[in-house]
């Protein structure tokens, strides 16, 4: 069951080191036990505590209610929170830029914006960063679900406590410590309609030694991947709504260039079906786009390549020991994991624009221009799926104890190591021209500069300009045929996280209303990452590839002071009254512009009586630069966008007209963008508000409401490539869409139109140059509901039931420096559900459990509508548990997820393939999971 409130069940100090003989001792040492017990310490504050609720709502999703709500792995239970009202673009879309990673996204304000921890510690980033020029981010899928005791979520500004990232909220892993028992524990998974078979067995034991506890956790996970033709819902065109889509996808054509139109289809009827593909001529295609009287290409389905969930091979261990001494203890942690997957991102495809001329180097002998096409299948070439080989160790080692006989104090040291590699073989560009057309020099060449427009000799062509000297590119093929051609891409990265922290809390004086509590914090951290992709990839020489590369690190030092101040106790008459005082400063060690920042937090609690709390905070935030908006060196990627300068001009736009038709006629195609770090970069500052209550209407059920806002200034984004066409445009011109003038010589000018490089056969768009900046801004108000209920029935075991629901009232954002504040909560790009509702019922007695779990994600926009208010409806999926106790030693559990089998909605506008926002929405379709336990005492 997940409960909305602020206790931990952590073990404090004096009851990690008390032996168990104390327990044996008379009733004042018991009751003496039954205090300490009632001291717990909770995430959003260093100061042990005896409420179980505070100034910061927390919530407590315990390993249990992992099982309960029938959730897989951490990620899984994480992404289902209702305050995770945002996407992460991951696993279901890997490529080169996007990692094989899982991440949360609390109230949608990004990944990175969420502070992970471990045991209340810092752990290393994915040195991968997300979206090539984005930012690093915590992989989830690195932490053993069976090591995990609870997770605590603390959905709010927090950096007063914890630093930098601790923007929209904190997510702090706490594993187990307490085992008394071995373990063992085999789980089978598959899915309904095919596909993503899963098998884990996982070995857990624990127990003491004299004054050495210790628990141990193997986990052994491994998943098969799901394929688009898996899902007969998108495994063919004919499943997209739009009929003219339906016919099979180009997988080889060919084509006229600029004779007279951009694309003239040429015919293939002739080749398709012997080759095992079928003639088609897609219904997009536009009267005046015929090169032949009668074009067709082939067509096949393609989408059987793509994966829409990865395979995973994953490994972990964990120890936690803990050694008692006289007034304290040692402990230390240790987590290893390995993990192996693999990513299908769809079939090779080749293409390549060229000239045609008797001499290559006489333009004078131009022929004529055409575009070659083909995608290849798995038995045409040396086929490579994206694979992933990733291994993370963490080490946590600490010695806590009494200063004085009053003071708490813990020195903790954290040493984590994360290494990285993705590979995939793909064409390089320059042997598979050679392949097609000879020599170069000799028998083709490139003439301009940063074009891939390339002009050949006639000779080394068919009658027909087709590619045919090296291999014929339009007929049969084998893999023996590429070995030459191919290259594979790899990328290889590392980060690392090295801290000390020395944490001293206790009564700093007696005041009538109670003792003034404080935490006093120094630290020290240094991490660092390194990313690179090899040489040929960087440089764009792997045709439909790029890759990402970044190197840096940084130190970052920083004092904490917290004061839990009691105003009023309940002798008071108004009931007792408690003030939260902190204060940070982190001082960073870089080549950034960051510097130090101070961020503070105050908050209120009062309890008029004992079933009534009422809070409220104000609390500052702010997150330094990534490293890798800092430190990301040269990268590439392929955009299409609008080529504005080049729309004006042709169609003599004056000042006063619109821009908007430009995106119909004037494609870019596709263009190399290139991005590169900021080192002048500056931190992003925010701050956030939350006022709520907490009801305890009964013994058995408790009601919690928290509204809040949360803002961020100086938001870090990335220019893109349409952006700085579009500043191009502007520049160039002198004025801008909407009519305002523009000033050519200013700086910015100079800089967005140096960006822009243009050549080729038609002086088109070559590339632009983008950079992340520090000028956006972000805020969402809101509120989160929850309520918790369990009764025991005399004779008939009991019920539970709890309920969470987030609302967005509002989601304020600018993203460009001349763009207005806009509210985006409704807005047609804005992929962030603005409800998001969780609710879990449930029976169970001494032997048998039963759960139901559901998970509804509000209304959300059709992106690719024509009415930009048309949403898609509400969606709920539900999860069936069901554990039975067979004996003291062995249980069983089974469990459905989706139990409705729903499927992600789709929209007549969603044309291409999966025909969904996979995104968004989940496309496993039903999963169902039996699990076999087995204790040894």
């Amino acid at each position: 069951m997940m409960k909305m409130n602020s206790i931990s069940f952590a073990i404090t100090v004096a009851i990690g080191s008390m032996p168990f003989t104390a327990f044996a001792q008379d009733d004042d040492n018991i009751e003496a036990v039954e205090k300490e017990i009632e001291v717990i310490q909770v995430t959003g504050s260093r100061i042990a505590r005896t409420d179980m609720e505070g100034v910061d709502p927390v919530v407590v999703l315990s390993a249990d209610d992992i099982a309960a709500q029938g959730h897989a792995n951490v990620f899984d239970a994480l992404n289902s929170l209702a305050q995770n009202t945002g996407q992460f673009v991951g696993e279901e879309n890997s490529n080169n830029f996007n990692a094989n990673a899982q991440a949360i996204n609390l109230r949608g304000f990004g990944s990175g914006y969420t502070l992970t921890l471990i045991n209340g510690r810092r752990i290393p980033v994915l040195p991968k960063p997300s979206s090539g020029l984005g930012g690093n981010v915590v992989n989830l899928a690195m932490i053993p679900t069976e090591a995990v005791k609870r997770v605590e979520i603390l959905s709010g500004g927090a950096s007063a406590i914890y630093g930098s990232d601790a923007v929209a909220g904190v997510v702090n892993v706490i594993l187990k410590d307490d085992l008394d028992y071995t373990k063992a524990t085999v789980r089978f998974g598959d899915t309904k309609d095919g596909g993503g078979q899963s098998k884990k067995f996982t070995f857990s034991t624990g127990g003491q030694l004299d004054k050495l506890s210790y628990t141990a956790v193997v986990e052994v996970d491994q998943r098969d991947p799901i394929y688009g033709s898996d899902r007969d819902w998108f495994d063919e065109p004919t499943d997209g709504p739009n009929v003219e889509n339906h016919a099979l996808p180009q997988a080889m054509s060919y084509w006229g260039r600029y004779e007279p139109n951009a694309w003239m289809l040429k015919d293939l009827s002739g080749r398709c079906e012997e080759l095992g593909y079928e003639s088609v001529q897609p219904g997009w295609l536009s009267d005046d786009s015929h090169g032949d009287p009668d074009p067709y290409l082939c067509g096949d389905n393609v989408y059987n390549t793509y994966t829409i969930r990865n395979s995973r091979d994953n490994v972990s261990a964990f120890v936690n020991l803990d050694y008692e001494l006289d007034d304290g203890r040692l402990f230390a942690t240790l987590i290893g994991t390995q993990s192996s997957a693999d990513a299908g991102v769809g079939r090779y495809s080749y293409g390549v624009d060229y000239d045609v001329r008797t001499d290559i180097n006489d333009s004078s002998t131009h022929q004529a221009s055409r575009h070659a096409y083909r995608t290849f299948r798995n038995f045409e070439v040396p086929t490579s799926n994206q694979e992933y080989d990733e291994t993370a160790l963490i080490g946590i080692f600490g010695i806590e104890g009494l200063i004085a006989d009053d003071y708490d104090y813990s020195v903790t040291f954290t040493a984590s190591q994360y290494d990285y590699e993705d590979s995939i073989v793909r064409f390089d560009d320059q042997k598979m021209m050679s392949l097609l057309f000879g020599e170069k020099g000799v028998d083709w060449d490139q003439p301009w500069d940063g074009s891939r427009w390339v002009v050949v000799n006639e000779s080394q062509l068919n009658d027909n300009f087709e590619p045919d000297s090296g291999i014929d590119f339009f007929g049969k093929l084998t893999p023996d045929m590429f070995n030459d051609a191919t290259h594979e891409s790899v990328g290889e990265g590392d980060s690392y996280l090295y801290s000390l922290v020395f944490d001293l809390t206790g009564t700093l004086v007696e005041m009538p209303a109670g003792d003034l509590q404080f935490a006093f914090v120094t630290e020290y951290t240094k991490e660092g990452y390194k990313f690179d992709t090899d040489e040929k990839t960087i440089n764009g020489e792997v045709y439909g590839w790029s890759g990402i590369s970044g190197d840096g690190e940084r130190d970052r030092y920083a004092v904490a002071v917290e004061l839990a101040v009691p105003l009023a106790d309940y002798d008071s008459g108004i009931g007792f009254l408690e003030a939260k005082l902190a204060g940070r400063y982190d001082y960073y060690d870089d080549e950034s512009g960051v510097g130090g920042a101070f961020t503070y937090q105050t908050g209120l609690s009062w309890r008029p009586i004992d079933e009534i709390l009422v809070r409220g905070s104000y609390a500052t935030s702010f997150r330094a630069p990534d490293m890798n908006y800092m430190y990301a060196g040269e990268s590439s990627s392929f955009v299409s966008t609008t080529d504005y300068l080049t729309c004006a001009q042709n169609e003599n736009l004056t000042i006063g007209q619109g821009w908007g038709d430009c995106s119909n006629d004037y494609g870019t195609g596709s263009i190399r963008q290139y991005s590169q770090g900021d080192l002048s970069l500056e931190e992003e500052t925010g701050d956030s508000i939350n006022i709520g209550f907490v009801v305890d209407i009964t013994d058995d059920w408790s009601v919690t409401a928290d509204y809040y806002e949360i803002s961020l200034e100086k938001k870090i984004g990335s220019i893109g490539a349409g952006t700085v066409l579009r500043y191009e445009a502007e520049c160039t011109l002198g004025f801008d869409q909407y009519g305002n003038t523009i000033d050519p010589n200013s700086a910015k000018c100079q800089e967005m139109v140096g960006r822009v490089t243009r050549g080729g056969k038609n002086g088109g768009v070559v590339s632009t140059v983008t950079s992340p900046f520090n000028t956006g801004m972000r805020e969402q108000k809101g509120m989160d509901l929850s309520s918790s209920f369990n009764y025991e029935f005399e004779r008939f075991g009991s019920i539970f039931f709890n309920l969470n629901y987030t609302h967005i009232f509002e989601t304020n954002e600018k993203y460009l420096p001349e763009d207005e504040v806009e509210d985006i909560r409704d807005a047609q790009w804005n992929s962030e559900f603005r409800t998001h509702t969780t609710g879990t019922l449930g029976w169970y007695n001494d032997y048998l459990t039963l759960s139901l779990f559901a998970n509804r994600l509000g209304s959300s926009p059709v992106a690719t509508s024509d009415d930009p208010n048309e949403r898609y409806d509400a969606w709920t999926r539900y999860n069936l548990n069901a554990n039975y106790q067979i004996t003291d030693s062995f249980s069983l559990t089974a469990s459905v997820v989706n139990l409705f089998d729903e499927k992600p909605p789709q929209h007549e506008s969603e044309e291409w393939w999966p025909f969904a926002d996979i995104s968004k929405y989940n496309a496993v379709g039903m999963e169902y999971f039996v699990t076999a336990s087995y204790t040894f005492y």
